[in-house]
């Protein structure tokens, strides 16, 4: 049970405190509790329930529960490497999962649906866009090959995997320098084919033009060749299943508790605990499960040290975050055309929303140029719960990319009017691909990036952590960092995704001795 009361944390000897109770966070506490029993672990969270983006939240009069991300697992089928970590921790028992016969549909100007099966899926492209047929093979080969080798990233560098090493370094050369835009135009002529291919990338925060064309491959190579899964009861039942085990071993979580500041000792430069809304705790390691450019600007002493991460992390480029139009129709989504898990509805002009992305990004607080490029012009993606969970009510969500910066602030008019303004953008676009739904919508909210960066102090409200430019270097910031007893774990430092995330937290927790934490000798006293 989460222990949500604000009683004394007690003058225990904890081993580690953690900041934040993201889904990576509680991975990395339920498996490091399995190596070393008995260690002191508290989890602290400023939010009323656990798991960050894996959370929900409900509208009991609607008879709704919304999911606040996608909860889609890759890496779900049987040697799928999120699968191997599920049987890891115990989870298979305890967890239902459901596999869509549909990787995606496609609506708007192309009415598709990509099969799970890639080679069926690979004969509905090809029916489509028959002069394809080749490139469509040449490209799902890429996938095979250089999408599997960049898919075990974590399995290789644990010594589980050997890769195909002269396939690495050709990736590594001509693959990962280039966008995913420009690789499918070199590869395909069809926009529409291309608009098609490019949309994985929202999974990971990212329009087509931004994403490294190899860490594409590698989504596409987990989300379909290693299958996709949704989980019955959302992702908040997998954040609650990791809370029970951590605590099952001895371990902490503590909601509504929010951590003002990490205490770093001036004389040893080591992390002494961290410092609440309810006192001071004092441990001998601190682990930050949230956005490195958030804990050096808030959580961390402005020490000298520290201010060439602060310049790398202010150089990091973040992902797009997401705007979420929350939907409760009066009847089951299938029955008006929404036919499977997931729909992605096709920019009208690809070319033009391109264009009308690039004009956003060159004044990003631009209102009149954002509005119409993100909610009106691009393509984007379209979830019925329903079909997944009918327990949680008629529920459709819609997430489009977007950008913070053109967001004015919380309980404002103008905030309150523009979450009005996406609405009306969105249902019209639904309702001009599944005409009549718009009748069927008896609910409606919107949470914006500003929602998610309330609730989850992630910087600018993305879930996704950083773009993956092609130009873009690692983030090593966990690499020779001054503070040597503290480290950080999120999708900013491992890439975006439940598979990302809790693969990294699986390989912190392999990486790490098997004896307990070292001691630094501090007084660990509350």
């Amino acid at each position: 049970m989460v222990r949500e009361t604000r009683d004394s944390l007690s003058d225990r000897p904890w081993d580690l405190v953690c900041v934040g109770t993201g889904i990576s966070a509680l991975t990395y506490g339920a498996l490091r509790l399995r190596e070393a029993p008995g260690q002191r672990m508290l989890f602290l969270e400023q939010h009323n329930v656990p798991g960050g983006y894996s959370s929900e939240f409900v509208r009991p009069k609607q008879g709704a529960r919304f999911d606040c991300s996608l909860h889609k697992l890759t890496g779900m089928g049987e040697t799928g490497n999120l699968r191997q970590l599920f049987r890891e921790l115990d989870l298979e028992s305890s967890v239902e999962l459901v596999f869509s016969p549909a990787w995606f549909q496609v609506a708007g100007g192309v009415e598709l649906m990509l099969d799970q099966v890639p080679s069926r899926m690979r004969d509905a492209l090809c029916e489509a866009f028959p002069d394809e047929a080749g490139a469509i093979d040449a490209f799902l080969y890429e996938v095979e090959v250089h999408g599997r080798n960049s898919y075990m990233q974590f399995e290789v560098m644990l010594g589980r995997f050997e890769p195909d090493f002269k396939a690495l370094r050709v990736a590594h050369r001509t693959l990962k320098t280039i966008t995913v835009l420009d690789a499918l135009r070199a590869r395909f002529k069809d926009p529409r084919l291309i608009e098609i291919l490019s949309l994985p990338a929202i999974y990971i925060g990212a329009f087509p033009e931004q994403c490294a064309f190899l860490y594409y491959l590698h989504v596409v190579y987990a989300s379909l060749y290693e299958r996709s899964a949704y989980m019955r009861g959302g992702s908040q039942q997998l954040s609650r299943l990791l809370v029970s085990q951590i605590e099952s071993m001895g371990g902490e979580v503590r909601l509504k508790t929010d951590v003002e500041q990490v205490l770093i000792d001036p004389d040893s430069g080591l992390a002494t605990g961290v410092k609440t809304d309810r006192g001071e705790v004092r441990a001998d390691r601190v682990m930050i499960n949230a956005s490195p450019r958030y804990a050096l600007e808030t959580l961390l002493p402005p020490l000298d040290a520290l201010a060439p991460h602060r310049a790398r992390a202010a150089e990091q480029v973040t992902a797009n975050a997401t705007t979420t139009l929350y939907l409760v129709l009066d009847c089951p989504p299938e029955s008006i055309g929404l036919d499977h898990a997931e729909t992605m509805v096709l920019a009208d002009d690809p070319l033009a929303a391109l264009e009308a992305r690039r004009q956003a990004r060159a004044q990003p607080t631009e209102a009149a140029l954002c509005e119409p490029a993100y909610w009106g012009a691009s393509s984007f993606e379209v979830t019925n719960y329903h079909a997944l969970d009918p327990s949680g009510g008629a529920v459709v969500i819609v997430n489009v990319l977007d950008d913070i910066r053109h967001w004015p602030p919380r309980k404002t008019p103008e905030y309150r009017q523009k979450k009005r303004r996406v609405a009306e953008q969105l249902l019209a676009r639904l309702d001009k691909v599944r005409p009549g739904l718009r009748g069927h919508v008896r609910y409606s909210e919107v949470s914006s990036p500003r929602t998610y960066e309330r609730y989850t102090r992630n910087s600018a409200g993305s879930g996704y952590g950083n773009l993956v430019l092609p130009e873009a270097t690692p983030n090593l910031i966990n690499h020779n960092f001054p503070v040597r007893n503290l480290s950080f774990l999120s999708a900013w430092i491992s890439g975006s995704g439940y598979e990302a995330t809790m693969g990294y937290a699986r390989m912190l927790v392999r990486s790490a001795p098997p004896a307990r934490l070292a001691r630094t000798g501090t007084d660990r006293s509350f």
